[in-house]
């Protein structure tokens, strides 16, 4: 295995790192007494945290002043925290299975933008492990079941349907900024990631505490969502400084596993892997989510289930055998990005 074959695996390893880390939000938020959007917060911020701690050790600071700051830098980092901000607030306004989704759909839209815009070929082996893994994922999250499509359309969930297709396109648009500015050094691109997605939470967070409900969470026993006795989530009002010791102990571990950790590894990743194979991988986080279900609090999978997951793991493993025989087959001629002094060239906000 040469050079760059051994530079796409690294890349592949690093995503499916990522997604499984992200993968296992949904078991954390179950031990957290707090609003999906300040856990999204969290999520963003504790990554700022962390690596400006980080910076303040190795000198990454002067690496941060002396990188040429540009507009696709500043978009990624936004669309990074609206993607889950988004995400958490679409679900209280529209099914579950829709929100699963209609985030899902962002890997495509990344994928067909990366080909319009940047020419990243995407050839018929390539297409067939995305519509392995899409089909995988409409399986896996529900959508797809043996009584049917169970895609929502009420028009009571317009509102909510809209969040989550926001959250969809912002997930896209992150994936494909990513892909400019391959010559920025990636921990840097996280430490800008990092800030701009905290500081879009934060405005995420006063629109939805202002204009449209104050921020609530639901309640939940060892884990499980309450119900009132008409079959309502049961929620309460949410306070900062009430919120109880053990849920900002599971937030701290959210934080830093599922923001710190999974973020991190997916801008290293968006720099090694084209959106077509980072879509590929990206789906292994439903996988992740429906094993820690099962693990944690006994969520049997259904055969549907099963079967969705085994298509996003063969989709997944034949787009990495793909990719890294087509990198081995180009040879160590020229230079991997990292090396390159200009890397992604075609940078449209250059600012």
């Amino acid at each position: 295995m040469n050079e760059r074959a051994k530079y796409k695996l690294i890349g592949f390893i690093m995503m499916f790192g990522s997604s499984s880390l992200m993968g296992g939000i949904g078991a954390f938020a179950r031990f957290i007494d707090a609003p999906g959007d300040f856990v999204s917060f969290w999520r963003n911020f504790a990554g700022l945290l962390a690596l400006s701690l980080i910076f303040l050790f190795i000198g990454g600071f002067k690496k941060v002043r002396e990188t040429r700051f540009s507009g696709t830098m500043l978009l990624s980092g936004i669309f990074l925290g609206l993607l889950s901000g988004l995400y958490c607030l679409s679900t209280q306004y529209t099914t579950l299975a829709n929100a699963s989704f209609l985030i899902y759909t962002g890997p495509i839209y990344s994928t067909v933008l990366a080909a319009i815009f940047l020419r990243e070929k995407l050839n018929i082996k390539g297409i067939l492990c995305i519509v392995a893994v899409v089909v995988g994922m409409l399986f896996i999250v529900g959508i797809i079941t043996p009584e049917g499509l169970t895609l929502d359309l009420d028009p009571k969930y317009s509102f909510g349907n809209a969040i989550a297709f926001a959250s969809g396109v912002a997930y896209g648009l992150y994936l494909f900024f990513s892909r400019y500015r391959e010559d920025c050094d990636s921990n840097v691109r996280s430490w800008w990631n990092f800030l701009f997605g905290s500081l879009s939470i934060i405005v995420l967070m006063i629109w939805h505490h202002f204009f449209l409900q104050p921020l609530s969470y639901t309640e939940k026993v060892n884990g499980v969502t309450q119900f009132d006795a008409s079959g309502q989530i049961i929620t309460h009002a949410w306070n900062l400084f009430t919120m109880p010791a053990s849920s900002w102990a599971v937030l701290i571990a959210a934080a830093l596993i599922t923001g710190f950790g999974a973020f991190y590894l997916l801008t290293h990743a968006t720099k090694r892997l084209k959106a077509g194979e980072l879509a590929a991988i990206s789906y292994q986080e439903t996988i992740m989510a429906s094993f820690l279900g099962l693990l944690l609090f006994g969520e049997t999978m259904t055969v549907f289930q099963i079967i969705g997951g085994t298509l996003i793991v063969v989709g997944g493993v034949a787009q990495i055998f793909f990719s890294t025989s087509a990198a081995g087959k180009e040879g160590d001629a020229g230079k991997l990005p990292d090396e390159q002094p200009g890397g992604q060239s075609a940078d449209p906000a250059q600012a």
